[in-house]
């Protein structure tokens, strides 16, 4: 008489589903930490924004994505008292809010088409830092480039054609614009930078101001400047 296999037995099945629950609830759980430390560089950039003289008060954004969602500072909100619980939840491929009451940065159509045109892209970070921002009224790219925008892989930085803030036609053209770039100027606006990771992103900014503080000085004698 044929016997009935051991991996088929009621045991061995309450064993899988244990198991499996097991793996559900650990990437869960990985989950959870993954967003905690990402929750927490959204505000640690938003406060090196402050201090780095990158922004000024609320204006700027940051987000991070990670699988399909993706969280990004509130509007009107003050960096320096921002918490995680502020943050904003939105699912990555609608854009809609998954946060109660939700009050998503106006700039949410950008960050969201950033990361639907360049998959390998983890967080992006909008300023308007002074001199990168000056730059943008040239509508030029940012020239001369240093070495610098190869060094930390951010390549070339090209402007967008202007468009109203918070618009689809913005995030159209600074999402052209950016190409495969880590970095674009926001034409008569500001400026947008990404990276695989949220730091990533903040150095991205700094190096983009730092490149146009020096193509500034550059230029400078040739409308009347310093000498």
């Amino acid at each position: 008489m044929a016997t009935r296999s051991a991996s088929s037995s009621p045991a061995a099945a309450r064993a899988d589903a244990a198991e499996r629950s097991r793996v559900s609830t650990d990437r869960a759980n990985d989950g959870r930490r993954g967003w905690r430390r990402r929750e927490r560089a959204i505000l640690a950039a938003g406060r090196a924004l402050i201090a780095d003289g990158l922004v000024i008060g609320t204006v700027g954004n940051v987000s991070a994505r990670h699988g399909s969602e993706l969280r990004i500072t509130p509007t009107r909100r003050p960096y320096e008292t921002m918490r995680r619980r502020d943050l904003v939840r939105v699912d990555s491929d609608s854009g809609a809010p998954l946060t109660a009451d939700a009050r998503p940065s106006r700039e949410l159509p950008l960050h969201l088409a950033v990361y639907r045109a360049r998959p390998d892209v983890a967080a992006v970070i909008h300023t308007h830092s002074v001199y990168a921002t000056a730059w943008s009224f040239l509508d030029a790219p940012l020239e001369p480039a240093l070495e610098d925008l190869d060094y930390f892989g951010i390549g070339p930085v090209r402007t967008a054609a202007p468009a109203p803030p918070g618009s689809d036609e913005l995030a159209r053209n600074v999402s052209q614009a950016l190409g495969g770039s880590n970095a674009v100027l926001l034409g008569h606006h500001g400026v947008l930078t990404t990276g695989g990771s949220v730091d990533e992103a903040l150095v991205a900014a700094r190096v983009v101001e730092h490149q146009a503080r020096i193509a500034w000085l550059v230029r400078a004698p040739a409308v009347g400047g310093p000498r």
